[in-house]
C-alpha cells in the first residue's frame, strides 16, 4: 500500500502510513526530550507532573497562584528562579504549577533534564509551553552551557512561554540571570519550615501524637535546619513507635561538619568573675551532657545543649565544672 502522508521539510520527502497526524499545536500534556546526531531533536509523552495527594504546606499555593496570573496579565514570556536547599519543595511546587498551567493555561510541560547540542533553538521553535529546568545549575554546570540561554531567557521571542528553573546552589548560575527581572521575574526563595509548619507537618503525619513530643522536635527545629525530607523521616519513625530522642541520631540528617558546631560559652560565676570556654557541642545529642573545654586556662565546663539554637546561640545550663574551683556558674551565655 502506498504511504498516506508525505511530508517535505528542507526539500526532503519523508513518507508515512496512515497512522500519522498532524496538529495545529502541541497537545496540552508532559513531554521529555529525546535527541540523535542522525535525526536530531523530537519529544516524547510522559506521565503528567502533578502533585498528586500530598498535603501542601507552606506558601506554594499562593506562589503557584501568583505566576499564573502574571503570565495571563504578561504580553511576553515569564520567567522563574525556585532556589533553595534540596527537600525545601521546590519539585512539589513545580508538580503544582505544571497541573495549574495545563488546566488554566492549556499550555503543554517540556521538561528539560539533558545538556544536548543546540537545544536553546529547539526550544525557540517550540510554540506557546511551560518548559521546566529541574536542578538546573546540575545540568548545565558549564558557563557556556548556560549562556545559550540568555537570548532565550529575555523574553523577546516571538512566541510567549513560561520558563521554570528550579535551583540548589545559586553561586552556580550564571550571574546575568540574577538580579535581572527581564530574564526571570520571580526568583521565590524556598527557607526551612518555621515552627508552626513543623508543628502542623507533625499533627497531620503522626495520628494521636502528644503535644510534648511536637515539642521536642521544634525545640530541635530551633538548633538544626530541618527540610521536608527530613520531617519526613522523622514523622515516619514516631509513626513506628520510636522516641525522636533515640531515632534522630542514627537518621541519614548530615551533622554540622566533623566535630559538629564550634561556640564560645562565656561563662559568669557566682562571684562576678566570668571565663570563656571554647569547643564543639553536638546538637544532636539533645539533652546528654557534653564537654567544651578552653585549651588557654586550661579548664572545662560541662553542660546540656538543650538551649543551643541552630546557630550555636542561646542559653545552656552548666552541670559543673572540671577545676579545683568549687564555685557553681551563675549564668552561661553563648556568644555569636
Amino acid at each position: 500500500m502506498p504511504a498516506s502522508t508525505i511530508v517535505v521539510s528542507s526539500g526532503q520527502f519523508r513518507f508515512y502510513d496512515d497512522s500519522v497526524q498532524t496538529f495545529d499545536r502541541l497537545p496540552v500534556a508532559t513531554y521529555d526530550i529525546d535527541f540523535s546526531n542522525m535525526t536530531g531533536y523530537s519529544l516524547r509523552q510522559v506521565a503528567p507532573l502533578a502533585p498528586g495527594e500530598e498535603t501542601v504546606y507552606g506558601s506554594h499555593t499562593q506562589r503557584v497562584d501568583r505566576i499564573v496570573r502574571a503570565y495571563q496579565a504578561m504580553d511576553r514570556s515569564l520567567g522563574v528562579i525556585l532556589s533553595g536547599d534540596k527537600g525545601m519543595g521546590k519539585s512539589l511546587m513545580l508538580r503544582m504549577l505544571a497541573d495549574k498551567a495545563r488546566e488554566q493555561l492549556t499550555l503543554p510541560t517540556i521538561l528539560v533534564q539533558h545538556s544536548t547540542p543546540g537545544l536553546a533553538s529547539f526550544l525557540d521553535n517550540l510554540g506557546e509551553v511551560l518548559v521546566v529546568f529541574d536542578e538546573f545549575e546540575k545540568v548545565f554546570a558549564e558557563d557556556e552551557a548556560q549562556t545559550q540561554f540568555l537570548s532565550l531567557f529575555d523574553g523577546l521571542s516571538v512566541t510567549k512561554r513560561l520558563y521554570v528553573l528550579s535551583v540548589n546552589h545559586l553561586n552556580r548560575v550564571n550571574e546575568f540571570m540574577l538580579n535581572r527581572p527581564g530574564r526571570f521575574h520571580y526568583h521565590m526563595r524556598f527557607a526551612y519550615p518555621e515552627p508552626e509548619t513543623v508543628a502542623t507537618y507533625l499533627r497531620d503525619q503522626v495520628p494521636g501524637i502528644v503535644e510534648a513530643q511536637v515539642a521536642e522536635v521544634i525545640e530541635f527545629s530551633r538548633k538544626y535546619d530541618l527540610n521536608f525530607d527530613h520531617l519526613r523521616a522523622i514523622a515516619f519513625e514516631m509513626r513506628m513507635g520510636q522516641p525522636f530522642a533515640e531515632s534522630i541520631g542514627d537518621l541519614n540528617i548530615k551533622r554540622n561538619g566533623r566535630h559538629d558546631t564550634v561556640v564560645d560559652a562565656r561563662v559568669t560565676w557566682q562571684d562576678g568573675e566570668s571565663e570563656v570556654f571554647t569547643g564543639p557541642i553536638d546538637l544532636f545529642d539533645l539533652d546528654g551532657a557534653q564537654w567544651i573545654r578552653n585549651h588557654e586556662i586550661d579548664s572545662s565546663l560541662r553542660f546540656r545543649s538543650a538551649g543551643i539554637n541552630r546557630h550555636g546561640e542561646g542559653d545552656g545550663r552548666a552541670l559543673h565544672r572540671r577545676s579545683s574551683d568549687p564555685r557553681w556558674p551563675r549564668v552561661m551565655r553563648w556568644r555569636p
